[in-house]
Parts: C-alpha cells; sequence; structure tokens
C-alpha cells in the first residue's frame, strides 16, 4: 500500500513540473507545425471515437492566464 502512495505522489510531482515546463516553452508546443500535427490527430480522434479535444495550447493559455490573475477560481470549496 505504501508503495502505491508513493508512486501517486511521485507522479503528481512530475505531473506538475511538466505543467511548468510546457509553459515555459509555450513557442515551441504552440508552433504551426506543432498544431498541425495536433489538429491531424485530434480530427482523426473525432472521426473515430465521436470524442471531442481541445488543443493543448488553449488549455495552456488558460492556465497561464489562471496564474496571472493569482490562481483561485470560485470553485473552490475549501474541502
Amino acid at each position: 500500500m505504501r508503495v502505491i502512495a508513493i508512486t501517486a505522489f511521485v507522479i503528481f510531482l512530475n505531473g506538475c513540473m511538466t505543467v511548468d515546463q510546457i509553459k515555459a516553452s509555450k513557442g515551441v508546443y504552440c508552433s504551426g507545425v506543432y498544431k498541425g500535427m495536433r489538429a491531424v490527430g485530434r480530427t482523426a480522434l473525432s472521426a473515430t471515437t465521436g470524442v471531442v479535444m481541445s488543443d493543448v495550447c488553449d488549455t495552456i493559455d488558460d492556465i497561464i492566464s489562471e496564474d496571472a490573475d493569482g490562481g483561485t477560481d470560485g470553485n473552490n470549496s475549501g474541502d
């Protein structure tokens, strides 16, 4: 059980570090070439499964704007 908890914690920390790295190199991830490749992948996914995904650059923009606003939103219930 401890191994699972430690593994989950390490994965969570790596996820946080990955978001920071993506924010730092937004110009690379949001360049025209990568946006085009992701658009093709999203179109194929949508056509085959019906799942609609947003572009990661939109998500990065949302995260950056939340950080600029202080990182708070109205959905925190304090639980």
